[in-house]
């Protein structure tokens, strides 16, 4: 048994090792494969690889029980589904489907190493516990390396495939016949404990807090100047019944600064045209929002308007380019109007008729300049919800340990 608990413990310390050691390489990886290949072709090994995994569990199991039940099929057959929908949907960047295959294979070797000591079904929560906790710290470790960002959506796709592998496993493991013990119970509380905390201080890492974090610890400062931001909370604005855009600023305070510091915001527009990215580095969003949201609107628009022309008119492609350029337009002449006018970037009524008629007028959009802000709930009720759920899993483990004590003395 010890031999065995060493072995697969190993495994899965060896594979964790391989998905954190990855992060530096992963863009370079990715340039090199779409070199030689269509990139969306790693979406569809995703997708081969999810459905030939989910075909050989159905046999495997069928020649060790000599019969599968239905209700297995369905189940497998329907958490491969979602798979493969879930990568469909990543085709803009098929690469993060990558995603689900590392943290499937996690998923099973975790639940391989604890059934060793976790007799009941809380094994497969704490499989799933213990692959999302380990998912975060790798976007903790991605935002950390240069060329490598820190995104929400790939910590709900590695938490995603850890939960689904281990309702996969569920269905055709042994099932243990132990009920869960107030031992299993407090292992399970300290894992969600330690999920949420983590998640408490990442939802905490603003570009200002950092900022004032770094005037004491120098050695953070590298990662306050990074444009990488962990998190960031502003508002969700709407234009108008079909345009939405989110910004760092509310509404009065956009129009109020677009008033004031039209002819600033402009000379710095003109004199950050062309060179987009390094602009960008020089005045980041913590130090001004206003001009930095107007720069990336306008470089927005300008792409898609220049990506619309490399397609033949009335392509979908070319018709999904010009809606964006169209739709970041009326964002800037409506929000950032003053500022706009003041600049030589400014379309005129020609310009701008044609390339609406071009878009598609009925579709909804949302920019996604600023797409990661948090903008659902304010940073103060976000932080009382987690420390509230923190507190509670911390007075759950205390009972859950008292109750344990008292069961030993009995």
């Amino acid at each position: 048994m010890g031999r065995r608990f060493s072995k697969e413990w190993l495994a899965v310390a060896l594979w964790i090792t391989a998905i954190f050691a990855a992060i530096p390489f992963v863009r370079t990886l990715r340039e090199a494969f779409a070199v030689r290949w269509p990139v969306e072709l790693l979406a569809f090994a995703v997708m081969a690889i999810v459905a030939a995994a989910a075909a050989m569990t159905l046999v495997a199991s069928q020649r060790h029980r000599h019969s599968i039940p239905w209700a297995n099929v369905a189940w497998l057959s329907g958490i491969a589904v979602v798979l493969v929908v879930w990568t469909r949907s990543l085709m803009g960047q098929p690469e993060e489907a990558v995603h689900f295959l590392e943290y499937g294979v996690l998923g099973v070797l975790l639940f391989r190493a604890l059934r060793l000591h976790i007799p009941d079904p809380g094994v497969f929560v704490a499989g799933a516990l213990l692959g999302t906790i380990v998912g975060t710290v790798d976007e903790i470790l991605q935002w950390m390396v240069p060329s490598r960002y820190w995104d929400f959506r790939d910590l709900v796709l590695n938490g995603g495939a850890s939960v689904l592998v281990q309702i996969a496993v569920w269905r055709v493991a042994p099932k243990p016949t132990s009920r869960v013990g107030p031992s299993t119970l407090r292992l399970l509380v300290r894992l969600a404990a330690a999920e949420v905390l983590i998640l408490t201080i990442c939802l905490a890492a603003t570009p200002q807090r950092l900022g004032a974090l770094a005037r004491s610890l120098p050695f953070l400062e590298p990662l306050a100047a990074s444009d990488d931001v962990m998190c960031e909370y502003g508002f969700l604005h709407t234009l108008d019944e079909k345009t939405t855009f989110r910004s760092r600023l509310s509404r009065g305070d956009l129009l109020d600064q677009d008033l004031r510091r039209s002819v600033e915001a402009a000379a710095v527009v003109e004199k950050s045209r062309g060179r987009h990215g390094q602009s960008l580095r020089e005045v980041p969003p913590a130090v001004d929002p206003f001009v930095y949201e107007i720069r990336v609107h306008l470089f927005a628009r300008n792409r898609n308007l220049a990506e619309a022309r490399r397609h033949a008119e009335g392509t979908r492609a070319h018709r999904r380019s010009m809606t964006v350029a169209a739709r970041e337009n009326r964002i800037l002449e409506q929000v950032f109007g003053t500022t706009l006018s003041r600049s030589t970037q400014s379309w005129s009524d020609r310009q701008r008729g044609a390339v609406e008629s071009a878009g598609d007028p009925d579709a909804r959009f949302v920019s996604r300049v600023a797409g990661h802000l948090i903008t659902a709930v304010s940073e103060p009720r976000l932080r009382f919800l987690m420390l509230a759920a923190l507190v509670l899993l911390v007075a759950g483990e205390v009972v859950l340990s008292r109750s344990l004590r008292r069961s030993i003395r009995e």
